[in-house]
């Protein structure tokens, strides 16, 4: 099945002016008049007391610039939510709870591990059959993660029968509301809200004001930022091979950042054996041409015999080195050293020759090396070992590269620059 995405980029626009708009902001007649008209549209009760006012207020003082943000981004969500609310006859005003979950961002996670733009905790995830693997995290994907929270949806409402306790137990958990509503005999939303924290407490009259304002935006003269659309026609790709998002750049001349916008549940920038990719469909005509020379060129990446964005670089272990200190200082990992250098222990001796797979913007960091202000005079005994102990950051190897030094041996009297950290 097809499917199609959009690409943007934001660029600010000055959208709202207090001073414009304070009538708008005072009336808190014409507020309820506006908010009625939501209520005559939509089973969700919609309320215009002091509480809703008060986030109104916060948002058109504080928090314009978001709203013009998500008056853009919605241009791509929303489709797909309200795709999935219609299928299961839900509100469609529930689109707008997506962005106070997340502000419409798929890759948001919270303090707490909720992750995407329903913000899923990974046991509530499971249950609605998100996957979560250490490839793939389902709940970044808008179509399966915005399906799940739908069917969340009914059976939240199953249980409590009224749509304002149903926001409010998306948030605090049902469990939760269910244990407050028994222990002060409440009914209504409204009528519990002061015995709930304070989260649960304002997530419903923000919702509320968001929606409002969604709605309302060109009476407040906040209009959406101005943004670049790159529209591409998208199909679906079977791989029975791994490949990362650096290959598959350089193979599809796709950027990162487009092959992780049309696969946002993928995770550590890698594809797994048996992936299923979302690519232009332009794209997918080219590979599908080229699949088994394609695979070779991977797998030639994958051995090191073709390098893309790295370089190739032996380094010399010095006293003091071991092989978590390696990697930190190359941005490795310490399974990729041993793998490349077969080694079958962390012990390091000095001297030996290791064999790194450097990415070119740390290795031009490097081999850039710049004099500090400080510099020393060589005294009898030194050795460079001691040297470079006296400064924090400084290695052998930055010492010999910066001075042009050909060996280990110095002599009294010879004046070192120190490298700048």
């Amino acid at each position: 099945m097809k499917k199609y995405i959009f690409l943007f980029c934001f660029f600010h626009l000055n959208t709202y002016s207090s001073n414009n708009i304070l009538s708008e902001k005072n009336d808190s007649l014409l507020i309820c008049e506006r908010m009625n008209l939501l209520n005559s549209i939509s089973s969700i009760d919609f309320n215009c007391n002091n509480f809703v006012q008060s986030h109104l207020d916060n948002y058109l003082s504080k928090d314009n610039k978001l709203l013009s943000r998500m008056l853009a981004v919605s241009e791509y969500y929303f489709p797909v939510f309200e795709k999935y609310l219609d299928k299961y006859d839900l509100p469609l005003e529930l689109k707008y709870l997506s962005i106070v979950e997340s502000a419409l961002n798929p890759s948001a996670r919270s303090a707490s591990g909720a992750r995407g733009l329903w913000q899923f905790m990974y046991p509530t995830g499971r249950e609605y059959d998100l996957d979560v693997t250490s490839y793939i995290d389902e709940r970044l994907d808008p179509h399966k993660s915005t399906d799940a929270a739908c069917k969340y949806f009914i059976k939240l409402f199953d249980v409590f029968g009224d749509w304002n306790l149903v926001l409010a137990a998306y948030n605090g958990g049902p469990g939760y509301i269910q244990r407050k509503l028994i222990s002060t005999g409440k009914n209504n939303f409204w009528e519990l809200q002061p015995y709930l924290r304070r989260e649960t407490r304002n997530y419903v009259p923000k919702f509320m004001a968001i929606t409002y304002l969604m709605h309302y935006h060109k009476e407040y003269n906040i209009v959406p930022d101005s943004i670049k659309i790159i529209r591409s026609e998208l199909d679906t790709l079977s791989i029975n091979y791994q490949i990362n998002f650096t290959t598959l750049s350089e193979i599809t001349c796709l950027s990162k950042e487009e092959i992780s916008q049309y696969n946002p549940a993928y995770k550590n920038e890698v594809f797994p054996k048996n992936s299923i990719l979302n690519l232009p469909s332009t794209v997918i005509e080219d590979y599908l041409l080229n699949y088994e020379s394609y695979k070779l060129f991977s797998d030639a990446v994958e051995r090191k015999e073709i390098l893309i964005n790295e370089t190739r670089f032996v380094y010399l272990v010095e006293s003091g080195d071991y092989l978590g200190k390696i990697a930190s200082n190359f941005k490795l990992k310490i399974f990729q050293i041993q793998k490349w250098n077969n080694l079958k222990s962390t012990k390091l001796g000095i001297g030996d020759k290791l064999i790194l797979y450097v990415s070119d913007s740390v290795f031009k960091k490097i081999n850039i090396l710049e004099p500090s202000n400080s510099s020393y005079i060589v005294q009898k005994g030194d050795t460079l070992w001691d040297i470079a102990r006296m400064y924090e950051g400084i290695t052998v190897s930055k010492i010999k590269k910066l001075n042009n030094l050909k060996t280990n041996s110095l002599k009294p009297g010879l004046k070192l620059l120190i490298p700048k950290v």
